[in-house]
């Protein structure tokens, strides 16, 4: 067995830790390269032919509604959902990105309005063909694809985000090179994955959210990350180690406001269970 990004054949298996297959219910185990970090299950718990199996049942969509067949941008809780998204806008305006954007996985589209009311250009890609026609409905504009839709012009964008994204694709490497292709010169990625670096995962271990009911199959290390993003044409622009929000709508305010403590608290340790990521296409790149 070999590390899929340094080629290392260094790779351990970590014990007391496993991912639960969400399609079979099957432990799959997980394995970490020693030299890059790269945490990894195998075998893999579903494959690229699966993934509609999940995100285009209308029960598994978040804030669809399945009868009016839309997004129920109404709700308390869609509202609320905003405030996960505030890091990329942090980071939009730190490093002055302007012009056009396209939000890979984009889910309910709260990322793509915030872009666009920030003044960029926003468009975005989604697997689930029922969330499209939603997405639609909302007035954005939304391709049905990951990436490889021909709508997606080449060195088209300025910006490309994806957020909980980059854990669910089995070949990584070929994806950057794709998102690579579509950047201008110079344009920027921001992204955000689970980071099982970080104290919560630790702690809860297989109990931990962002092992993704079997649907994740890459758990980056900083400097997998790093290696991955300089092979296939980015500089590396900073790393930033956040949290989910643990706090619910639904949630006793007291307990929100416990939750909220706790997190900022490990935040500021540097022990988040969210790894932000800047990288910058570097000038002349072609992939």
């Amino acid at each position: 067995m070999k590390c899929l990004i340094c080629n290392s054949s260094n790779v351990k298996k970590i014990l007391l830790i496993h991912e639960v297959s969400r399609y079979t219910g099957t432990p799959h185990p997980l394995y970490k390269c020693k030299n890059c970090g790269l945490i990894r299950p195998d075998p893999l718990p579903y494959s690229d032919d699966t993934k509609l199996d999940i995100y285009d049942v209308s029960e598994n969509i978040k804030f669809y509604d399945k009868k009016e067949d839309k997004i129920d941008t109404k709700s308390y809780e869609y509202i609320y959902y905003f405030k996960h998204f505030k890091p990329f806008i942090s980071l939009v305006k730190k490093y002055k990105i302007k012009g056009k954007a396209l939000d890979i996985g984009c889910g309910a589209g709260h990322l793509l309005k915030m872009l666009n009311k920030e003044g960029l250009v926003a468009e975005g890609t989604e697997i689930s063909p029922r969330l499209v026609k939603a997405l639609k409905k909302d007035s954005l504009k939304v391709y049905c694809a990951e990436l490889g839709n021909k709508q997606l012009k080449k060195n088209n964008y300025n910006l490309i985000t994806f957020n909980q994204v980059l854990e669910h694709i089995v070949d990584p490497e070929s994806f950057l090179k794709e998102v690579n292709s579509l950047l201008h010169s110079e344009g920027y990625v921001i992204l955000a994955v689970p980071y099982l670096y970080g104290l919560v995962p630790q702690i809860l271990r297989t109990k931990w959210y962002g092992l993704g009911y079997g649907q994740h199959v890459n758990f980056f290390s900083q400097e997998s990350m790093r290696i991955l993003l300089e092979r296939n044409g980015f500089k590396l622009q900073e790393f930033k180690i956040l949290s989910v929000d643990y706090a619910h709508p639904n949630f006793p305010s007291f307990l929100n406001v416990i939750a909220n403590l706790i997190t900022s608290v490990i935040v500021s340790l540097g022990l988040g269970d969210n790894l932000f990521v800047v990288a910058k296409k570097v000038k002349g790149a072609k992939r």
